[in-house]
C-alpha cells in the first residue's frame, strides 16, 4: 500500500494524473510491441550472416523493452480494462465477466 501511495505521489510531482500515466504507459507497451514485431520481420527476412546477428540483437533487446514495459504494468496493477472503452486493446465485456469470475 505504502509503495502504491509513494508512486501517486510521484505521478502527482509530475503533474500527471493517473488516467495519463496509464495512457501513457499503455502507449509505450503497444510502441514496444510494435518495435518486437518489426524486429522479428527483420529477423526472419535478414539473409546474410551479418544481418542475421544483428537481427538477433535488435531482436533480443525490443523483447527485453517490451518485457521490462509489461512488468512495470503489473507492478502497479494495470489491466487492459483500465483502458478507457475507446482505445485499441479495450477488453469486451465477456473479458470482464470472465475476469470477475476468476477473481
Amino acid at each position: 500500500m505504502w509503495e502504491r501511495m509513494k508512486q501517486n505521489f510521484r505521478r502527482q510531482e509530475n503533474g500527471k494524473s493517473e488516467a495519463e500515466y496509464r495512457q501513457e504507459l499503455f502507449a509505450q507497451i503497444r510502441a514496444s510491441h510494435a518495435e518486437w514485431l518489426r524486429a522479428h520481420r527483420l529477423f526472419h527476412e535478414a539473409t546474410g550472416k551479418d544481418e542475421i546477428d544483428y537481427a538477433i540483437f535488435v531482436l533480443e533487446a525490443a523483447e527485453r523493452k517490451y518485457q521490462i514495459h509489461l512488468k512495470i504494468a503489473k507492478q502497479q496493477g494495470l489491466h487492459r480494462f483500465h483502458l478507457p472503452a475507446d482505445e485499441p486493446g479495450y477488453a469486451t465485456d465477456t473479458d470482464r465477466v470472465h475476469k470477475r469470475r476468476a477473481e
